[in-house]
């Protein structure tokens, strides 16, 4: 599986036009564009597990002194979760913004196409690799080997999640107090408790660590 249900699509024009260290602007924008999901593991923002932030994807250090790349540049910000964002932190392994990969290390756009040909979503939800740079990605610059429990707990969470919200679809589809509405409710209400009971277990985990 993909690490993402959809590729994230940046938007030609965005909503505000920031200057200076302003980028935060760009929040409700880059939410929309990423799907309301991490641009780099994929975690859902509407968990009570991190907050979301927007990450410089091309770091801020390789563009402040020559100012080639501006803070607000549309196009260079990810959204991303606190933990992607700050494994990440100002790695660039090439040293040359103009560089993204050197000797299978290196980033890709979460934007392009190539992403999910490096990492690949397991069926329990954990996240591994197709290449060596997916490996370095995986082990070196977000840690997803370290974050092994938790990404897994957040997959499962956001499947069932979506799974709720499409039978809440397919029930209003339905006459209320028909049978089939009463079944798809059933399931729903099923699916419900384990929602709530893996988001237990999710944010007792966050609160261990």
């Amino acid at each position: 599986m993909k690490v993402r249900d959809r590729l994230p699509v940046r938007r030609a024009v965005p909503t505000e036009n920031p200057t200076g260290k302003n980028w935060s602007q760009h929040k409700p924008d880059l939410q929309e564009d990423f799907f309301h999901h991490c641009g780099y593991c994929g975690s859902y923002d509407g968990f009570r597990h991190t907050y979301f932030e927007v990450d410089h994807f091309i770091p801020k250090s390789l563009f402040e002194t020559n100012n080639n790349i501006s803070y607000c540049q549309y196009n260079n910000l990810v959204y991303s979760c606190k933990f992607c964002n700050n494994n990440k932190s100002s790695k660039w392994p090439s040293g040359d913004e103009n560089v993204n990969i050197v000797d299978d290390k290196g980033f890709i756009d979460p934007c392009d196409f190539e992403y999910d040909n490096h990492i690949y979503r397991t069926l329990e939800g954990g996240i591994l690799w197709h290449t060596n740079l997916g490996e370095w990605l995986v082990k070196e610059a977000f840690k997803f080997d370290e974050r092994d429990v938790s990404i897994k707990l957040l997959w499962e969470l956001d499947q069932c999640r979506k799974l709720i919200e499409a039978l809440v679809v397919e029930m209003n589809s339905r006459e209320v107090n028909s049978e089939e509405y009463n079944f798809i409710k059933r399931e729903a209400e099923k699916l419900s408790l384990v929602y709530f009971l893996n988001h237990h277990e999710l944010i007792d985990y966050y609160s261990s660590l």
